[in-house]
């Protein structure tokens, strides 16, 4: 019998925010990216193992770890949307 196994990351835009990004020198338009790691099992995701946030720049395509308050503020907006 043969088992297909693996580590997938999926990543989702779930914001933006105007940033000043440190390798083009100029404030732009930063999408804020959640990445989440998943084991599967034949395809199928079946085990999160974990996730990051990440600040992508719209002009070069930088990645920037996001830090706490930045996490809390995209949770804020997202409970706000939802009530």
């Amino acid at each position: 019998m043969i088992f297909f196994f693996g580590i997938r990351t999926k990543a989702k835009a779930i914001s933006q925010q105007e940033r000043a990004c440190s390798k083009c020198v100029r404030p732009t338009m930063h999408a804020i990216v959640e990445t989440k790691k998943w084991f599967t099992l034949f395809f199928i995701p079946v085990i999160p193992l974990g996730g990051n946030f990440f600040a992508r720049c719209g002009v070069c395509g930088l990645n920037t770890k996001c830090t706490a308050e930045i996490k809390e503020q995209v949770a804020m907006k997202a409970m706000a949307a939802k009530a």
